[in-house]
């Protein structure tokens, strides 16, 4: 009996020819959903208002007018999802994925999605099977949802109208293609509203990525509201920035729902209250809150769910409230909270305190906040605006994408090799204290600065233990030769390196 192919059996008749091998290929369409400031945004007019020119975040005479225009006008700030089905906003709009390295106080560096969306155009039958969603992150996570539920289904219902006309695909399987999302941080609670908002969408989904989403949330939402009551420098850079993310919705659906503001032999979660006294918006941080609430009532399973978490770096993971000048001062602190089976916080059974442990995380999102509890976990050693560029991140896109089986946990514990560097950014002339934990010794260990924006080198720095500044971690300083955003490289020779991006600007005026 001949071997019958696709054709040929329709035909009735044997296959005389050379059987295909067809490359490891997958059928499905794949998009990829950035996170906050992920997006370049722009004007009616077509004048770039974000992730174009570093300019606006050194320079204040550029700057002081495009942060400006971000802010959210009073329509923005109640965009819903019954508005993006309605009537969609027009005021901005997202034009494409981040290009180039970029950089924000508090949440410090981002880099652009192109290798991403690289490796899934590697997997794929054809390139424009993977399409992204640039989004307005200054909006309610709602609303984008409904744009992405919208652009989804449209991306989606293109493939398979391709998929079906092209008889060779046939042939190598006759699956009907599905969905795949790749988001990572803020994206991953935009593809969580769209599925939620669309059940049959959420049928058509064969998996959900999500790198460093914060489910939970991140208490470095609250340090941006707060950037200026904390008086960090320069002046014009953070005021404009409290001022701009005080009016955004998007900013505040990042607000920590789970028990963050230590009160010492307490610990609460946020109200809206506080959030006005750190300087945020009480009514979008009243809808926010109650957003999560409902999630931890209700719940919603992201479909093949696959979690890719950074871990062992320094991050913030609690808020302590202090007092400086009359103004309320949001103080980090790198320790949660052991919360029990009974929901209840976890005491010393002796004096009653409760117990403070370290969980690390990518810089940005603490560990617990980056699962949700169903999902499979892949752990990597990395910074949170660089995990889209990170080598092992990849890999493990492309496999899922692919539906092999995921690699395993590097480690845990925060043993791995961690990166902390000034989180506000540093002025020329003032050298920068950048730390690398997790490490016992310097040796094989090597630590460097280059420019992110030209590519030209820089000279390996010198790692020492710094008993006064770093409680005896491994600490190296560097003064930058010039304004620009520079990478930080750690390389321990074992792991991927981890990197982080840090904004020089020049000195105040």
């Amino acid at each position: 009996m001949g071997i019958v192919g696709a054709e040929g059996a329709a035909a009735g008749a044997p296959f005389t020819g050379v059987p295909p091998v067809f490359d490891d290929r997958t059928r499905d369409a794949c998009l990829v959903v950035p996170g906050i400031m992920g997006s370049v945004l722009e004007d009616t007019t077509g004048r770039p208002l974000w992730g174009v020119d570093l300019a606006m975040l050194t320079n204040p005479l550029a700057g002081q007018g495009l942060l400006g225009a971000l802010h959210a006008d009073e329509r923005e700030r109640a965009a819903d999802a019954d508005t993006a089905r309605r009537a969609p906003l027009t005021r901005i709009r997202a034009t494409t994925l981040l290009a180039k390295p970029w950089w924000l106080p508090v949440f410090e560096g981002l880099d652009p999605y192109s290798d991403v969306h690289k490796a899934l155009t590697g997997v794929v039958l054809a390139p424009e099977a993977v399409a992204p969603f640039p989004y307005d992150w200054r909006l309610a996570v709602s609303y984008n949802g409904a744009l992405l539920a919208r652009a989804a289904r449209a991306h989606l219902t293109r493939w398979r109208e391709r998929v079906a006309g092209t008889s060779g695909w046939a042939a190598a399987g006759g699956a009907r293609p599905r969905l795949v999302f790749v988001a990572h941080s803020m994206g991953g609670l935009v593809v969580r509203a769209a599925l939620e908002q669309d059940p049959e969408l959420a049928a058509d989904t064969r998996t959900v990525i999500t790198v460093g989403t914060p489910f939970l949330g991140s208490a470095k939402s609250v340090l941006a509201v707060n950037i200026a009551n904390a008086q960090a420098k320069p002046t014009w850079l953070q005021r404009s920035i409290q001022s701009v993310s005080a009016t955004l919705p998007g900013l505040h659906d990042l607000l920590p729902g789970y028990r963050c503001l230590d009160r010492g032999l307490d610990v609460e979660r946020l109200t809206a209250g506080d959030v006005a006294r750190f300087g945020g918006d009480p009514d979008l941080a009243a809808r926010s809150l109650t957003e999560r609430t409902r999630y931890r009532r209700d719940g919603f399973a992201l479909p093949g769910h696959r979690a890719i978490v950074g871990e062992a770096q320094p991050t913030v993971q609690t808020l302590d409230e202090q007092r400086h000048v009359g103004l309320a001062v949001a103080a980090g602190r790198h320790h949660a909270f052991d919360i029990g089976d009974d929901l209840e916080l976890v005491r010393d059974p002796a004096t009653g305190i409760p117990a403070r442990r370290n969980t690390y995380g990518d810089g940005t999102v603490h560990t617990p906040s980056a699962r949700i509890g169903t999902e499979a976990v892949t752990y990597v050693y990395g910074q949170h605006g660089t995990l889209m560029r990170h080598d092992e991140v990849l890999r493990q896109i492309r496999r899922i994408a692919l539906e092999r089986p995921q690699g395993t946990h590097l480690g845990g514990g925060g043993t791995g090799p961690g990166l902390e560097t000034p989180h506000l950014g540093g002025t020329l002339g003032q050298p920068l204290i950048i730390t690398a934990t997790g490490l016992d010794t310097p040796v094989g260990v090597t630590l460097s600065v280059h420019s992110a924006t030209t590519g030209r080198p820089g000279h390996p720095l010198t790692l020492r233990r710094d008993l006064d500044r770093t409680g005896g971690a491994l600490s190296a300083r560097f003064t930058a030769d010039a304004p620009d955003l520079y990478r930080v490289v750690l390389d321990t020779g074992r792991h991927t390196p981890v990197t982080q991006l840090v904004l020089v600007a020049p000195p105040e005026a």
